[in-house]
């Protein structure tokens, strides 16, 4: 069976959890609100659920990557353990 290109399958959507460890985004951006909304962060509210979409999140983390000073592994307020 050949796919539509007009109509792509969709992505599947994942929790937070999920997104912080495939992604390394910090998991208190991902599921406090305010920091959803300060930092522009792709989000989707399906009934009481919190989901996101991988390909959106790292198009998103790609156009809001900071620079980090030499020696220091991650921004100081995103040190959460993640490597």
């Amino acid at each position: 069976m050949s796919q539509d290109p007009v109509h792509p399958p969709a992505e599947p959507m994942v929790d937070a959890r999920t997104a912080h460890q495939t992604l390394c985004i910090p998991l208190q951006w991902l599921n406090d609100k305010a920091q959803r909304r300060a930092r522009g962060i792709p989000a989707y509210r399906i009934g009481h659920l919190l989901r996101f979409r991988l390909s959106e999140l790292e198009r998103w983390r790609d156009r809001t990557a900071t620079v980090i000073a030499p020696g220091q592994t991650q921004p100081p307020e995103a040190d959460d353990g993640c490597v």
